[in-house]
This record gives structure tokens, sequence and C-alpha cells, in this order.
């Protein structure tokens, strides 16, 4: 990954090691968005770009996986590059908090080019024991170094940080949308230290971990351990990604 910004602009979807892609309007519809903000001039046929790259690209398996797409701005291209997807997925995790860095204009919240900084609160947080790094702003949780996240208070309603440094999530939105036509209210708020300290849960959600449950944060147990939202949350994901709607096969749909 280039260490500016503004040189390069991405997003990781779920492959399934051939030529089909979980989601692929939702993630393109946030390339272009995040490209906007890094002042990053997309190509106008970036959906037969990407098919040819993946024709072109062989994997190491045919399994499901995690497929970065980046565009590289100094070098005008694609770039894919898969991995597995981690044990952590669907599982109970614990969190670390670290401050959130950020960057000026409108750079913080999208995917751009230098996410080293990303990648090492991941590390910082492995290297403490913790799963996950939670990036906390005045005294906020705004995002976190993988997953977009979720707290469920006492009440069972549903809050998301309404801060425009959070990356705004695919598998955030696809589950938000989902719990509010259950009921299960969504709000957008300030995920502050009282909000947090009363929750029954809170979730991390992104491509490669699904669904997982913060049971820890700094070593400070979270909510309530018979709480059920996070089950529901693996359950609109497993359900979603059987969907064969869902996905986009791209050697039949070149854009």
């Amino acid at each position: 990954m280039a260490n500016k910004p503004g040189s390069a602009v991405f997003t990781t979807v779920l492959w399934d090691g051939g030529s089909k892609i979980a989601d692929f309007p939702r993630h393109m519809a946030r390339l272009r968005k995040h490209a906007e903000r890094l002042r990053i001039d997309l190509p106008d046929n970036i959906e037969q770009l990407i098919t040819k790259c993946l024709i072109d690209y062989v994997g190491k398996s045919k399994e499901t996986q995690l497929l970065n797409i980046t565009f590289d701005c100094e070098n005008n291209r694609f770039i894919l590059n898969s991995r597995q997807l981690p044990k952590l997925r669907n599982s109970e995790i614990h969190a670390m908090t670290l401050p959130l860095k950020r960057w000026l204009g409108d750079v913080t919240g999208t995917k751009h080019g230098d996410w080293s900084f990303y990648i090492d609160a991941k590390k910082t947080a492995e290297e403490s024991g913790a799963d996950i790094a939670l990036l906390v702003d005045e005294y906020c949780i705004i995002d976190s170094d993988r997953a977009g996240i979720i707290v469920i208070d006492e009440d069972g309603v549903a809050y998301v940080s309404d801060s425009k440094l959070s990356v705004n999530g695919v598998t955030l939105e696809i589950v938000t949308e989902m719990l509010d036509e259950m009921g299960i209210p969504v709000n957008f708020a300030r995920l502050n230290e009282r909000l947090v300290a009363r929750s029954s849960e809170v979730i991390a959600l992104g491509v490669g971990l699904g669904c997982c449950r913060i049971i820890t944060i700094d070593g400070v147990q979270m909510g309530d351990m018979n709480a059920i939202i996070a089950n529901k949350c693996q359950a609109i994901l497993a359900q979603h990604y059987s969907n064969i709607s869902n996905w986009t096969d791209l050697c039949e749909n070149p854009g």
C-alpha cells in the first residue's frame, strides 16, 4: 500500500475464489464515493477493468476468501490481492482502545492509500493479547481497525457512530438495514463511554470478521452474556450470503 492517502483507494470484498463477488454493486458505490472524497479520478469503466483483473488473477484456492481491490493512482491500474478469512470470524473477541489518527480534509473515514495506521493498530492490539483495536476520538468509539461497531443499549436499541470519521462499512450497512426491518431500532449517535458502559452488547461487523461479539474492552467485561442481538446479526449475514442474488458473477456480468 502506498504511503500517501490520495495515492490509492480500495475496498475489500468477499470472494468465492472464482468469478463471484458478494455485494459488488455496494462496494463499487462506496469505492466511487471514497474516491471522490480523496479527489481521485476513477476510470468510467471500473467494473470492466476489475473483471479483466479478476479473470487474469490466479487465486491459490477455490474457496471463499477476502479479496482486496485497490486502484493505484500512480500507475493508473487496479491491483487484486486475496487472503484467507480470519479464524476469528463470527466468534467472541477481546478489544483494546487506541486513539484514532486524523488526516486532514476528507481523508479520515475513507479507504485510502495510507492504511498503515490501521494495520499497526491491529498489530498493537494483538501484541497486547486483544483481537481488535477500537479507535477512539474525544472519548467516543469512532471505528475499529477492520470492522464497523454496533452498540446495543439496555433497551435493545442499536447505536452506530454518526461520525464522518467512521469508515462506512458494507457489512454494517447490510445488517443495520435488516435490524430495522426486524423492528430493532437503529440510531446514529456518539458512541461515548456512558453508552458503551451500560450496553448489553458491543458488536463488530466486517467483511472479514463477519459478526463478532466483543466481550471485553481493555480487560473490562462488556454487556449481558445472555444477550442475543449478535446471534441475530450472524443469522442475517448467513442468510444474506446464502442468497445467490447477493453475489455478482463478473464473467456473466462484466459491467
